[in-house]
């Protein structure tokens, strides 16, 4: 990763930085363009927050995102645009501490061997406007320069994760499903032998719910929480994310991921996703992935048979 340094002499120019990512470009800007993944994998942002449509990479949508111990901020999608060499998007961002600023992002194309350089440029919202971080500068450069090696550190980190995935689609309301699929209690009667005792600390759809329950072969508790839970009204997907908390729980999923998606109102699409540590055995994950496509044999099995549980209204 290399840091860039840009000059510009434009009045309303406040300062840019740069990094090389060692991503396609394409698939780069499906992950940079949700900044709700940069307030996930920056320690010192928190609290997204949508508050206008459902995206941060339509312009005219809004949401905002805490700057942990300074300031909320809303942002604003002003512009993008797309092409096969260079990408852009610019928000306008309102800071409750009376400061506003446009933050852009420029990625562009760089070599044939799917490297990306993406750039942030900060520009004031009027060039008349006086904003004086001059003694400030290095330290704002460095904060925009440690979101990108973030962003970048976890990407490079996903490529090392180790994942099973499944899925079906069947003919029945996704609103009866999504209800059955997320309280873990109708699921694991499906898997009697291997775990029971399933307990909660807090409501099934609420992060920060702690979960507990006894696995039978390894002869223990395992502990996870809800870390996030959508079940947007105008949306066509629900998701909900668990994380499993313990160090002594690697050869355990990391993160279970279960997510519903409506085709129609009488057909939906489910899927199911585990994420393991780089360093987790290729018998575990097998293991488990005998296990998952038995699990979803058995739900399936269970929609079906109980017509009146999951008929279509």
């Amino acid at each position: 990763m290399d840091k860039l340094s840009t000059n510009n002499n434009e009045n309303s120019f406040l300062f840019s930085v740069s990094l090389i990512f060692n991503e396609n470009i394409d698939k780069l800007w499906l992950y940079l363009k949700d900044l709700s993944a940069e307030s996930k994998n920056v320690d010192f942002l928190d609290n997204f927050k949508i508050l206008k449509d459902k995206n941060t990479w339509t312009v005219g949508n809004k949401f905002s995102i805490y700057w942990i111990g300074v300031s909320n901020i809303e942002f604003i999608c002003v512009s993008t645009s797309s092409s096969r060499m260079k990408k852009m998007l610019k928000w306008k961002c309102i800071c409750d501490i009376g400061i506003s600023y446009y933050k852009t992002m420029i990625l562009y194309r760089i070599s044939s061997d799917n490297r990306t350089l993406v750039k942030i440029n900060i520009t004031r919202c009027e060039k008349n406007k006086s904003i004086d971080i001059g003694p400030q500068l290095q330290y704002y450069m460095d904060l925009q320069f440690n979101i990108l090696e973030h962003q970048s550190n976890y990407l490079q980190k996903l490529k090392k994760e180790k994942h099973i995935y499944q899925s079906f689609t069947i003919n029945k309301n996704y609103y009866k499903i999504w209800n059955f699929i997320i309280n873990l209690k109708n699921i694991l009667n499906f898997l009697p032998e291997i775990m029971t005792n399933i307990e909660y600390n807090g409501q099934i759809d609420e992060i920060g719910t702690f979960i507990k329950f006894y696995h039978y072969k390894r002869k223990k508790n395992i502990f996870f929480r809800v870390v996030e839970f959508l079940n947007p009204n105008k949306r066509n997907t629900y998701k909900i994310r668990y994380e499993t908390i313990g160090t002594e729980n690697k050869n355990f999923p990391k993160i279970i991921e279960i997510q519903v998606n409506i085709i129609s109102q009488i057909k939906t699409f489910v899927s199911i996703l585990y994420s393991f540590e780089s360093e987790t055995k290729d018998e575990v994950i097998n293991c488990f992935d005998i296990n998952l496509k038995n699990l979803i044999n058995k739900i399936i099995e269970y929609i079906k048979t109980h017509v009146e549980e999951f008929k279509n209204d």
